[in-house]
């Protein structure tokens, strides 16, 4: 099954972003590197060395010439020549001729080139009588001779050209081979590296969306991702341990609490029963506080239930905008109260597998704040699409009102458990409200932003359109 394009992309982009990677790339190319100067080195070493032994050569034959002529004379060193060219070594070049005459006495030469004494390296296309080295060049030391003589003795460097091609060709070959091999384990390494981090990762996520009994597997090879795990998993532990015990203070306070409270409240309807007008209304005010008082253990009750993962929820498919539109119409009595008109723009028309109550609760704390902090004749608007966002569908519900609004800097806290901005100290609450919220959303992987309306806020709620397990 081949991958689309953009999914394609982004395994891509998510490999090439892997440090792992990063790192396993950069040894390779610092070893490819090392490899080349290593094989270079090696090749000009070698290929130096051939040319350095045709030196030698041409000095050892110039030499032996040279005492030919010093010893016999010009006619035997011209019979040395021409017995060393009927040998049919094609490689040697040779060439004698007299400096005033510019004419040529021996050699395999049609032509005088124009050089001086010392080494040269000619080309032989318009030099050389024989057709198997018209294309070919030579490595030449030309010498003065006594008797205005200049001789020329030097080696075709074809076959030395060919040495060099073929040791280019194997280096050339090798650093291929080694870049296979390094790609191949460099390839091997990082997947395996990041196979084990993946793991990591994968098990840290499921234990911060609530699975605190998790723990990262260890193979017992003693290494340092074994280590490392360990000491992941130790943390987690202790973590775990002090985390219960928070939980469990305030589960022991919220129920200790809740029972004489619910038992306070039955009293205080049995006075009030058999009491004044005026006392009945002092009882009144006692029985609303000891309500917010329940409500606040219920809540928060729920929200320790919600955060350690003891309530999962009941998933089934759910429509987004049938809730929605269950909130507006659960709070239209009390905006008509206020005056406040509520605007609704469905143009999601998403199914999603979520908790329909838990959303329904979500949804009416935020619908509720909006109408708690709007004045009269504001307006609340709720709308929800569906958006597109890494490749994967998501479906945004926003609610904005004409309100007073958060202040930047007080975004981020909103969200924690009795925290409360001074300007909403006068409105009735608890400050557990966005905890709820924020609790609710953590289960069904969601997330919750807040933005400035200019006047009022802004809530953006994303909820991934894939079934959420």
């Amino acid at each position: 099954m081949f991958l689309k394009a953009p999914d394609l992309k982004h395994r891509l982009r998510k490999v090439t972003h892997n440090s792992t990677f990063r790192m396993v790339f950069l040894y390779l190319v610092l070893f490819i590197l090392s490899s080349f100067i290593l094989l270079s080195f090696i090749y000009w070493s070698t290929v130096g060395y051939i040319y350095k032994q045709l030196d030698h050569h041409i000095e050892y034959d110039m030499e032996r010439l040279q005492h030919i002529y010093i010893a016999e004379g010009q006619e035997q060193l011209i019979k040395a020549i021409e017995i060393s060219l009927l040998q049919k070594n094609y490689e040697s070049v040779y060439l004698l001729y007299n400096k005033k005459t510019m004419q040529i006495l021996a050699g395999n030469l049609n032509k005088i080139p124009q050089i001086n004494s010392g080494w040269h390296t000619i080309d032989l296309s318009e030099l050389i009588n024989s057709p198997l080295q018209k294309n070919h060049s030579a490595r030449t030391l030309v010498m003065p001779l006594p008797g205005n003589l200049i001789f020329m003795n030097g080696l075709d460097i074809e076959s030395a050209h060919q040495q060099e091609y073929m040791i280019f060709n194997s280096l050339i070959t090798g650093i291929a081979i080694i870049l296979l091999l390094g790609m191949i384990g460099g390839f091997i390494i990082s997947i395996s590296t990041i196979k084990k981090i993946n793991l990591i990762n994968e098990t840290i996520s499921e234990i911060s969306e609530g699975n605190l009994s998790l723990r990262i597997p260890t193979r017992g090879s003693d290494d340092d991702y074994d280590l490392l795990a360990i000491n992941i998993n130790q943390m987690l532990d202790q973590i775990n341990k002090l985390m219960q015990g928070v939980q469990n203070i305030s589960n022991n306070i919220a129920h200790d609490l809740r029972t004489p409270l619910s038992r306070l409240r039955g009293q205080l309807e049995l006075i009030q029963k058999d009491c004044s007008q005026e006392t009945s209304e002092g009882i009144q005010g006692a029985l609303t506080e000891t309500d917010n008082l329940l409500s606040t253990f219920n809540a928060l009750l729920r929200i320790n239930k919600l955060e350690s993962g003891a309530q999962k929820g009941h998933f089934t498919q759910v429509l987004i905008d049938d809730i929605l539109q269950d909130v507006i119409d659960f709070y239209e009595p009390l905006a008509e109260n206020k005056d406040i008109s509520i605007n609704f723009e469905a143009k999601s028309n998403v199914i999603i597998n979520a908790d329909k109550d838990m959303l329904f609760q979500a949804f009416t704390n935020l619908v509720d704040n909006a109408i708690k902090y709007t004045p009269v004749h504001g307006l609340v608007t709720i709308h929800s699409e569906k958006i597109h966002k890494h490749n994967s569908q998501f479906v945004q519900v926003m609610i904005s009102d004409s309100g007073i609004g958060i202040p930047e800097d007080e975004r981020s806290k909103v969200l924690d458990a009795f925290y409360r901005l001074e300007k909403h100290r006068g409105h009735q609450g608890n400050g557990l409200g966005l905890s709820l919220v924020a609790a609710i959303l953590k289960l069904h992987k969601g997330s919750i932003n807040f933005q400035n309306n200019k006047p009022g806020l802004k809530v953006s709620i994303i909820l991934n359109c894939q079934t959420i397990q």
